[in-house]
């Protein structure tokens, strides 16, 4: 999740900066295609027009001495000197051609190309642009004045396809700039998305650590907003983590005084009959030995235990009278008695720590075969710790001595219970009974109980 949310992180810093440059590479090489291509569009004009104006400024002379070889040759220069000079003419003022690079129009009137003006000047000059454009025409004509009458024009037509080569050669290298220009803007991107992310990721890190209740000291990349981030995410862990070694050894101390508690407890509810005093004690050692024969987890056995501590806290509602009678208990006194599984249940759960204790203190008078109080609940919906303390609570009962009842014996007991197996008792858990006395793991004074 953390690697996701990272990626797509850094997904949207890259994308939303390659856009950024990709919209400006765009707009940076349209204005400079734009500013070049009239760059040279006035290069050429210039030229041409500066060419024009000097032919003009020199054709005066031979006209009025009608010296034609004159005038041939300042056209031939001029056409001979530039190769984008498609042709030259020389007309009088009445546009009759009185030199032309091509000898065969002289004499005759001078004819245009069907054209759109592009440019004109203060001193008569003007550019004309050819059409159609796929002629890649432009045509230049400058007036020939003499004590400032004129007497004929100068007209050259420029092949402007230079133009448009120089315009696709510099298209070509401004595009090809542009694509340097993103791949390199895009791996940049990349080392920078990365640099952006990896604070980020390490604060992740630290986070996920923290949740998991490990602490490392993030390292800091860089002294921004993100490093001070970082520096105080490492004085949080700190204070964190101190405040969780001091709640877990108050939680440590809770939960022994808590313990503590229960004992108290339990004893003083087996304190009200002597006969019982000690029995929720051993009941809840025996369970846990029962339980770790069968594999419960150390967790589990502290539930268990304290549940079996618990487990006839509801006798503290039930009358001395009923309680400590020396002889056999009559149905109403049996109804009494039998109602200590509810009433111990309804005492824990007025407190919200103890509730997970209601279901085995409730149901440790169930019997495997469902006739068992108050729920009559059989085999395995009876819950597994209630299960135990049956068979705990019934040893040490059935071991214990009473004013109406001698003790039995451990091997009495056993087969008491071995009897009721798959009655009253889980069998699985009277094999885990077996297993605890054969390995001696039953405490010192159930051992040697007597005989």
């Amino acid at each position: 999740m953390k690697t996701t949310l990272l990626t797509t992180l850094r997904f949207k810093i890259a994308f939303f900066i390659i856009i950024l440059l990709l919209i400006t590479a765009s707009l940076f090489s349209l204005i400079t295609i734009e500013t070049m291509n009239r760059h040279i569009m006035d290069e050429v004009i210039k030229r041409a027009e500066s060419l024009c104006k000097s032919m003009a400024a020199l054709a005066p002379y031979s006209i009025l001495s009608s010296d034609v070889l004159g005038i041939d040759n300042i056209v031939s220069k001029a056409k001979g000197a530039n190769t984008d000079v498609e042709y030259v003419a020389v007309t009088n003022d009445e546009m009759k051609i009185l030199a032309h690079t091509n000898v065969a129009q002289r004499g005759q009137t001078f004819v245009p190309y069907p054209r759109e003006i592009f440019k004109e000047n203060q001193d008569g000059t003007r550019v004309y642009e050819v059409q159609p454009a796929s002629e890649k025409l432009l045509e230049v004509v400058s007036p020939i004045f003499f004590n400032n009458k004129q007497i004929g024009n100068v007209i050259i037509g420029i092949n402007n396809s230079v133009l448009y080569h120089a315009k696709a050669e510099t298209r070509r290298k401004i595009l090809a700039g542009f694509g340097i220009t993103m791949l390199l803007g895009i791996g940049c991107i990349i080392v920078l998305s990365s640099v952006i992310t990896r604070p980020i990721k390490e604060l992740a890190r630290g986070v996920d650590e923290l949740k998991q209740g490990r602490r490392s000291k993030l390292r800091i990349y860089s002294h921004d907003e993100l490093g001070k981030l970082t520096q105080s995410f490492n004085r949080l862990t700190e204070l964190v983590t101190s405040q969780q070694a001091r709640l877990g050894t108050y939680a440590t101390e809770l939960e022994e005084a808590y313990v503590s508690t229960v004992t108290v407890l339990s004893a003083a509810i087996d304190a009200r009959d002597p006969y019982t005093l000690g029995h929720s004690t051993r009941v809840a050692k025996l369970a846990r030995k029962i339980g770790a024969v069968i594999g419960l987890s150390h967790h589990d056995l502290e539930d268990l235990e304290i549940a079996s501590l618990f487990h006839d806290v509801g006798k503290l509602k039930t009358p001395d009278f009923v309680l400590l009678k020396d002889g056999p208990l009559d149905p109403q006194e049996l109804r009494e008695i039998s109602n200590h599984c509810e009433n111990g249940a309804a005492i824990l759960g007025r407190a919200r720590s103890l509730q997970k204790y209601m279901p085995p203190v409730r149901h440790h008078h169930e019997w495997f075969n469902g006739e068992g109080y108050p729920d009559r609940l059989r085999g395995d919906d009876i819950p597994l710790f209630a299960a135990i303390i049956a068979v705990a609570d019934a040893f040490d009962a059935m071991t214990s001595s009473r004013p109406y009842k001698k003790a039995l014996s451990r091997e009495e007991a056993l087969r008491e219970l071995t009897l009721f197996a798959g009655t009253q008792f889980d069998p699985r858990l009277v094999d885990a009974l077996h297993q605890v006395i054969e390995s001696h793991l039953l405490p010192v004074d159930q051992l040697s109980s007597k005989g």
